[in-house]
C-alpha cells in the first residue's frame, strides 16, 4: 500500500487506518490511567472498537479496489485475461473526436475504474446467465450514464458493444465446456444457457471468435484429454 501511496483513495484509507490506530492508542491509555474501573472501561472500549474495525475490514475486503487501487486491479485483470482475446486498452485507441471531448474531460480520471467495473461484471456468473451485456444493461447495473459507456467502448475497447457482448457469452460457454457441461447437455442447450437466440447464432459466434466450430472444438478437447491420460499412463 505504501508503494501505491500516489493513488488518492489509497492515501485516504491508509490515513484513516493510521488515525484509528492512533485513537486506539490514546484512548486505551486514557482508560488505563483514568483511575477506578479502568480495566472495565478499557475492556468495553476494546469490544466496541473491535466491532468498528470488523465493519471496516469487511467493507475493504468486499471492495478490493479500496486496498489495491483501480489501476493495480485493472493491470492484474489484464494479466489474467485470456491471451486469445485482447479486449481492453489502457490507452486511447484513436484520437478523441471533437464531439466527444466534453465526455472525455468529464470521465478521464474514472476510465480505469469504469473498465474494471465492466470486467468484474462480465465475469459474474449470475449476470451472464440472466442478462445480455448491452449499453443499457451495463448502465443500469453499474449506475453509469450510457453516454459515458459508449465513449469507453468507442475509444478503449477493441470490440464493438455487440461483439463484446457475444465474446463474453462465448467465453462463458468455453468455461462451461471445460467444466463438463456438454457431458450432460446438448450444444443447443449450451447456447441457450449463454443467452444466444438460437443454435445457429451460437455456432456462428463461436466460430467467429474461436476460429473453429463447436463440434471441432469439443473433439479437439476430448483428444487432448485422451492424449494427456495416455501420457500419464
Amino acid at each position: 500500500m505504501l508503494e501505491m501511496i500516489s493513488y488518492s483513495h489509497i492515501k485516504t484509507w491508509l490515513l484513516l487506518m493510521i488515525s484509528l490506530t492512533f485513537l486506539l492508542f490514546v484512548y486505551s491509555n486514557y482508560f488505563l490511567l483514568s483511575g477506578t474501573n479502568a480495566q472495565m472501561n478499557l475492556g468495553s472500549f476494546y469490544r466496541y472498537s473491535s466491532l468498528l474495525w470488523l465493519l471496516l475490514l469487511i467493507y475493504m475486503f468486499k471492495n478490493p479496489i479500496v486496498i489495491f487501487g483501480e489501476h493495480y486491479l485493472l493491470k492484474n485483470m489484464h494479466l489474467n485475461e485470456s491471451t486469445e482475446f485482447l479486449v481492453w486498452s489502457r490507452k486511447l485507441l484513436k484520437p478523441v473526436e471533437e464531439k466527444d471531448k466534453v465526455v472525455y474531460s468529464t470521465i478521464s480520471k474514472r476510465i480505469d475504474f469504469i473498465i474494471s467495473d465492466i470486467q468484474i461484471l462480465q465475469k459474474s456468473v449470475p449476470m451472464l446467465t440472466t442478462t445480455t451485456l448491452t449499453v443499457s444493461t451495463l448502465s443500469k447495473n453499474l449506475i453509469i450514464p450510457k453516454r459515458h459507456l459508449e465513449f469507453v467502448f468507442k475509444y478503449y475497447c477493441h470490440y464493438s458493444i455487440n461483439d463484446f457482448s457475444n465474446l463474453v457469452k462465448i467465453t462463458y460457454a468455453l468455461s462451461l465446456i471445460k467444466e463438463g457441461y456438454l457431458d450432460s447437455y446438448t450444444v443447443a442447450s449450451l447456447g441457450e444457457k449463454c443467452l444466444f437466440n438460437s443454435r445457429f447464432t451460437f455456432s456462428k459466434n463461436f466460430k467467429k471468435f474461436i476460429g473453429i466450430s463447436v463440434s471441432d472444438y469439443i473433439n479437439s478437447t476430448v483428444k487432448s484429454k485422451l492424449f494427456s491420460v495416455r501420457a500419464v499412463v
